[in-house]
């Protein structure tokens, strides 16, 4: 019983996928924008992506986002980037309003869908390059972030192109990282 144990463990341990499907929760606010929007917005919402795949697989990276309040402008974009708390890093996954995305969603709203790569050592978005497992790993060290954009760069300015909610992505139960 115990060889059987270990060699699952051993198993798992030398695979180079993530083999179960892991889910990761954002809680988007004002407060947690970086730099800190202009104007009056209470524009929040939640963000709750799933990863599944990488290494030698395809990789997948399925998400929800439902936006709560009142923007300072129309939703233009939201994007997964990656960066600590508090600092800000590049878009590497378009969730709504860019690239091949569904179209951003009114607030309240909500929007889903899904990102597929071909495998773990697929490129995505932004400079410097990083791969999906690079991405998976940034995640699983708070190192990523969703962020909603709204208005237009102009000009003029309408609203907070640069971002006007943002959530660090953590895993349930582990609060804020």
């Amino acid at each position: 019983m115990v060889h059987a144990v270990l060699a699952v463990l051993v198993g798992v341990a030398c695979s180079d996928s993530v083999s179960v499907p892991t889910t990761w929760n954002a809680t988007l606010t004002v407060g947690s924008e970086v730099p800190a929007p202009t104007g009056t917005s209470t524009l929040g919402g939640t963000a709750v992506v799933m990863i599944a795949g990488g290494g030698t697989a395809q990789g997948t990276l399925t998400y929800t986002l439902t936006l709560t309040g009142t923007p300072t402008a129309t939703i233009s974009a939201a994007h997964i980037h990656t960066a600590a708390v508090g600092v800000t890093g590049p878009v590497r996954v378009n969730l709504c309003g860019a690239g091949t995305a569904p179209a951003c969603p009114s607030s309240p709203g909500s929007v889903s869908s899904s990102a597929t790569f071909t495998s773990g050592s697929s490129v995505v978005s932004g400079s410097p390059t990083l791969t999906f497992d690079g991405l998976v790993s940034a995640i699983h060290n708070f190192g990523a972030y969703v962020n909603v954009h709204t208005g237009s760069a102009g000009p003029p300015v309408v609203g907070n192109p640069g971002g006007e909610s943002r959530g660090q992505l953590v895993s349930p139960g582990t609060g804020t990282p």
